[in-house]
């Protein structure tokens, strides 16, 4: 059996954009990522410190994202969240804090490690920062750092660790920790990203497959109506306005 370790779970982050087809030097879309894997994701305001869940089937594959946290954070779960459902062996249900790299639970902290690699490899970060700050004598500024968080959507925590693990950080900077959103809209980003969404929403297939058992006559139309009404969509009380111009 082979010890996993960083170097392993890197080479799996970089196997898994390959076969994804995304480029080592790119972000990733992670809408069109889940959708592209099928995986059912529901974003949705919880309490509790808990980040997300996944919950693997023979047929599906499931993820909760807690959205009452950063945007930021929100997408270190889900590279945390297909750690699970796509790399670890014999994986079948997880409550997840991601982040933590607490490496009491070996693969919590492996997740973590592959979000981080999946999210930020090493050939992307280093095409977004200038020359001179990769000279010899040279040192990353609290610019690049935020262009690189705001590029690649991530926290700043979750790239400050990515950047000290690369050998970009030289001195110490815990002090870009705090007042995070402010610098980023000193520099002329907006606070979105390091703001909870609360948003309610999925991505994924579930209304073709709620549609697919009520055309099949598995389900009523009453369940139909219940089960999309869950995602915030009324059957009853649609509203919509055709446009039934040719383009």
């Amino acid at each position: 059996m082979v010890t996993v370790n960083d170097k392993i779970l890197e080479a799996r982050a970089n196997k898994f954009r390959r076969e994804n087809g995304i480029a080592s030097d790119v972000a990733i879309d992670f809408e069109n990522l889940l959708r592209s894997l099928d995986v059912l994701t529901v974003f949705r305001p919880l309490n509790g410190a808990f980040s997300g869940m996944a919950l693997k089937t023979q047929n599906n594959n499931f993820m909760l994202i807690n959205s009452n946290v950063s945007r930021g954070r929100q997408h270190f779960t889900i590279g945390h969240e297909l750690y699970h459902l796509f790399i670890q062996a014999g994986f079948s249900f997880q409550m997840c804090n991601a982040g933590k790299f607490d490496k009491k639970d070996k693969e919590e902290f492996n997740a973590d490690v592959f979000s981080s690699y999946l999210l930020l490899p090493e050939p992307a970060i280093i095409k977004q920062i200038p020359e001179e700050e990769l000279a010899w004598g040279g040192e990353i500024s609290l610019g690049t750092v935020i262009k690189l968080e705001q590029y690649f959507g991530v926290s700043r925590s979750a790239l400050m660790i990515r950047l000290d693990k690369i050998g970009l950080i030289r001195k110490d900077c815990s002090h870009w920790l705090n007042g995070i959103a402010k610098s980023a809209v000193e520099f002329g980003y907006t606070d979105k990203l390091y703001k909870k969404s609360s948003e309610e929403r999925v991505v994924g297939n579930y209304g073709i497959k709620a549609k697919e058992l009520y055309d099949k006559g598995i389900i009523s139309e009453s369940h139909y109506h219940s089960l999309m009404y869950d995602i915030n969509i009324d059957i009853d009380n649609l509203n919509l306005e055709e446009d039934d111009k040719d383009i």
